[in-house]
């Protein structure tokens, strides 16, 4: 393949190189517009396949830049895989608004959208049908551009696919474009070129006169591992809110893994390994500032009964001093998970009701990123679910084996669904018994991909071991292991093995675990003050919000217990009426003796 755009030397996607040891430079170039195109036989010969266009991508700020995107396996269902390679960070997205002629940025978006517009001008050349194309967006800034080429060219897709999509309504939704502008202004101000910002000409000579690392560089250091306040993307004029109520999406199907927020980064093992101070102080001043701002709650002294309510939840028990690492940890992830990821998917189904969507959640025990590495914690990390959809070739490059029996048969029926809606529109065409069905807020149903185990996974010793010796530096990331499900997975798990076969009802769990997040961020959490958090009061606000979702899961057998009530007592009434019909034989007999008696 060809090198890929420019980009940062150090990101959350760094791979695991083959041996353990430090991974190798990848080979990045600013000529880097180009597709890499996989077509089966068939397609030469017959022509007229669908056709899938994959992109992906995290905050718009990096790409995998050695485990790339393989689409020989996926081609083999009969499909034309495309992945597409287009500028990120700072030569994607640097602009200063639509109105500066020179720098309007969004040449990232520009570059897909050249792209589906060349693959549908030229699709016969390669045995792919231009009226069925299917864009596919892997990652937060990977699901977001393919919304925003959805937008601006829906008369070119057929269908969309958004895997793991992330905060893609903070990151297209209304006031973006102005930080994009601002963060703009101050990356020019960093790489001194300011007072060229009067002459827009003299303004792109000076960035164009720049070197490659001086520019990396200064996003780097606005960007900050995505912990800064500051950031680029597509500037979509006039929000996403705005735009989905006036335009209906081609059909989609989106999902996200059962724990998003597993996927480690070497940064915070880093600070773990300082101890549980470190770790604690990280969380204090970086995280929850950085998930009330992608919020837009309130912080410090304002939101002082807001942060004692996201402690309470995620890191109850784990006291100030002396408290456990792995379990901070743990309740970090889930956090990140909920908030990054669980939590704006519940709103993204929603805003999406006016289109045909088909939802599912991936879950896999033990499940393998794209990095290369093992979930030590609950569920399926981010990007586990892509290695398995692309199949062998894509696994072996990444984790130096073949597939296990049970990951053979997971990616089977994984690509077969992804298969069926590139085709048809339909993950599951012609089922009934386990159908899987368009989400809508009146049924709410999201399909359970992968395992679906009879009861959760056991925790042990030996797991916290692993991963403190993961802390400690004896053990590389990948290891076999996984602490237990949290009890949030467990509400969506089908007693039988099969891992395909789903019913309606199972299917609903996942929604009600959405649904408690969703109360909780975004019912309770502003409705809370300072006075409430008092006595418990919190506490038992959570446990009812809670009982309401999960009242869902019990209606069918409390209408049944209804249904046996009521025909106990009409049971009871029909005995009244016979008894009050037909007065006791014994009170007749002695009626009788004592009218004989006064006779005599």
């Amino acid at each position: 393949m060809r090198p890929i755009c420019p980009q940062l030397s150090n990101t959350i996607y760094d791979e695991s190189s083959e041996g353990g040891g430090i991974p190798s430079a990848a080979q990045t170039d600013e000529d880097c517009l180009y597709l890499n195109i996989w077509t089966p036989e068939t397609g030469l010969r017959y022509g007229k396949l669908p056709i899938a266009v994959i992109v992906t991508g995290e905050e718009f700020a990096y790409d995998w830049p050695r485990n790339r995107i393989n689409g020989l396996d996926l081609a083999g269902e009969g499909i034309v895989v495309i992945s597409v390679q287009y500028r990120n960070n700072i030569y994607g997205w640097l602009g200063l608004g639509e109105g500066h002629r020179q720098l309007p940025g969004n040449y990232g978006l520009t570059d897909v959208r050249m792209a589906i517009k060349w693959i549908q001008r030229n699709a016969d050349a390669f045995g792919g049908n231009p009226d069925q194309i299917t864009l596919l967006g892997h990652g937060s800034g990977g699901a977001a551009l393919v919304l925003a080429t959805a937008l601006e060219d829906s008369n070119l897709l057929k269908q969309l696919v958004l895997m793991s999509p992330g905060p893609v309504l903070r990151s297209l939704g209304s006031g973006h474009d102005q930080r994009v502008v601002e963060t703009g202004r101050q990356l020019i101000q960093k790489l001194g070129c300011q007072f060229e910002e009067a002459q827009r000409r003299q303004l792109l000579g000076c960035l164009r006169r720049t070197s490659q690392e001086d520019l990396l560089r200064a996003y780097e250091s606005v960007y900050n591992h995505g912990n800064g306040s500051y950031q680029l993307g597509v500037i979509l004029w006039r929000g996403l809110e705005e735009r989905l109520r006036n335009q209906t999406l081609p059909p989609l199907l989106l999902g996200i893994t059962s724990n998003e927020g597993a996927f480690l980064q070497d940064y915070w093992l880093d600070v773990a390994r300082e101890g549980q101070l470190a770790l604690q102080e990280y969380i204090n001043h970086t995280v929850l500032p950085n998930v009330l701002r992608s919020l837009e709650a309130a912080g410090g002294e304002e939101g002082g009964s807001q942060l004692a309510a996201i402690k309470w939840r995620y890191f109850n028990g784990v006291p100030e001093r002396g408290g456990s690492v792995i379990h901070l940890l743990s309740g970090m992830q889930r956090l990140l998970s909920e908030t990054l990821y669980e939590l704006p998917f519940f709103r993204l189904l929603d805003m999406l009701n006016g289109s045909t969507s088909y939802a599912y959640v991936f879950d896999q025990a033990h499940s393998m990123d794209m990095r290369g590495r093992k979930n030590l914690f609950a569920g399926a990390s981010h990007s586990s679910d892509l290695p398995l959809l692309l199949g062998p070739s894509l696994f072996q490059q990444i984790a130096r084996r073949r597939f296990s029996g049970e990951e053979e048969q997971l990616c089977r029926k994984l690509r077969g669904a992804f298969a069926n809606f590139l085709k048809s529109g339909n993950p599951t065409p012609g089922r009934i018994y386990d159908a899987w069905l368009p989400y809508s807020r009146q049924s709410p149903f999201i399909y359970s991909l992968g395992e679906q185990q009879a009861k959760p996974i056991q925790s042990g010793g030996l797991d916290e071991a692993e991963i403190d010796k993961l802390l400690r530096g004896e053990t590389s990331a990948g290891i076999d292991r996984s602490l237990s499900r949290t009890n949030r997975h467990d509400t969506y798990r089908a007693g039988a093995s099969n891992s395909y076969t789903a019913s309606n009802q199972q299917d609903s769990g996942f929604a009600n675990h959405l649904q408690r997040v969703y109360g909780f961020w975004q019912v309770l959490l502003p409705l809370e003050q300072d006075n409430e958090f008092r006595g418990g009061a919190l506490g038992q606000r959570v446990r009812l919000l809670e009982a309401h979702a999960d009242a869902a899961r019990y209606r069918q057998g409390f209408y049944a217990m209804l249904g046996l009530v009521c025909l106990l007592l009409a049971c009871l009434c029909l005995c009244v009426y016979l008894l009050k019909r037909n007065p006791d034989p014994l009170r007749r007999r002695n009626a009788s003796s004592a009218t004989d008696c006064y006779c005599l």
